[in-house]
């Protein structure tokens, strides 16, 4: 007996040395993803990596009773979690610091921005959702044919001014408002189902009586790999925001975390200020045991970026209604150019 229970200390120890391996390994490879763009990848899951590992570090004098093979396990799961750490503290860190008081620069704007889901089951929910927020400007990503039949006539009582994208399931995008506003970049946004475009966005500029113009672009990307096509999608966004006039506010689901390489990339080579920090959003539905289960969102992959005189007041998640993400609800007020 004594010789089985070893056999099976040694089993589940080469198990916890695996697991530390292939954890630790991954933290690694995505900490230098600024090489080469295929170990970026490992970015966005982040709060696997990092939870995964301090977990490992914790457990391993409870699973792992040898010492020499306790010590290789330790070290490696805490040279990983030190590796997950550079890139995952910075942005825990500042989306738990209070948002800082911001002087209101012109006319307040709410505007909500919601991935809500193709296969949503609940459309009217969606519109009770919208209508308690009642927010100025509604940007939908995901948009599907089936839920637009629904909810198009619904919110049109309310917003009489909007735009929407066909195409492929992420040409889905949609744009409502209370204000007029003039479409921008209409090539970028089919009106035709048999469009091929697996991507799409809306960018408009609002000129109001009470404020300053402003403009708004809504998109939603593409999953991040092959890391080619996201590289592509990054560019052709930032070359068309490039030749829009700021005042800007740009929303939408990016498919792509904050603590990913190539998402900062973007930002700064398209003049941006990202807003959401550590602001999970996706996802509050997982398919498994043959239905769709509710789950606690992990990643921030919905994102609100600015360019100008565009003040932030304040930033949150709203519920879901039906969606694998959640909406995020914004109120901002805008600013003259200087």
């Amino acid at each position: 007996m004594r010789s089985i229970g070893k056999i099976l200390a040694a089993l589940v120890g080469a198990g916890y040395l695996l697991a530390c391996c292939v954890l630790a390994g991954m933290a690694i490879v995505a900490v230098l993803g600024f090489i080469y763009p295929a170990m970026d990848l490992f970015n966005h899951i982040q709060p696997v990596l990092f939870f995964g590992l301090l977990a490992l570090v914790i457990a391993s004098p409870v699973f792992v009773r040898f010492r020499v093979l306790f010590a290789l396990a330790l070290s490696i799961a805490a040279t990983g979690f030190v590796a997950s750490s550079v890139i995952y503290i910075p942005e825990l860190v500042t989306g738990l610091v209070p948002r800082a008081t911001v002087a209101q620069t012109g006319q307040n704007y709410r505007l909500m921005t919601f991935n809500v889901f193709g296969r949503n089951e609940q459309p009217e929910a969606v519109v009770d959702n919208i209508a308690a927020v009642d927010a100025d400007i509604v940007a939908l990503q995901e948009y599907s044919p089936g839920l637009r039949s629904v909810i198009h006539p619904l919110l049109t009582e309310r917003y009489p001014h909007f735009q929407y994208c066909a195409g492929g399931e992420r040409a889905f995008v949609g744009l409502y408002a209370k204000l007029p506003f003039e479409p921008l970049d209409a090539d970028a946004c089919s009106s035709s189902i048999m469009s091929t475009d697996r991507t799409a966005r809306i960018i408009v500029r609002f000129q109001t009586e009470d404020g300053p113009a402003f403009s708004l672009a809504t998109t939603h990307n593409d999953w991040p790999a092959p890391v080619t096509r996201q590289a592509e999608q990054f560019a052709t966004l930032s070359e068309a925001l490039s030749r829009v006039e700021p005042p800007l506010i740009l929303v939408g689901d990016f498919n792509s975390t904050p603590w990913s390489y190539a998402l900062r990339g973007f930002v700064g080579a398209a003049g941006l200020t990202r807003h959401t920090f550590n602001l999970p959003t996706f996802p509050t539905l997982w398919y498994y045991l043959r239905d769709w289960r509710a789950m606690v969102p992990i990643l921030p992959i919905d994102h609100v970026m600015t360019r100008g005189a565009i003040a932030i007041h304040d930033l949150r998640t709203g519920e879901p209604s039906g969606s694998d993400h959640l909406p995020i609800i914004v109120d901002f007020s805008v600013g003259d150019e200087g």
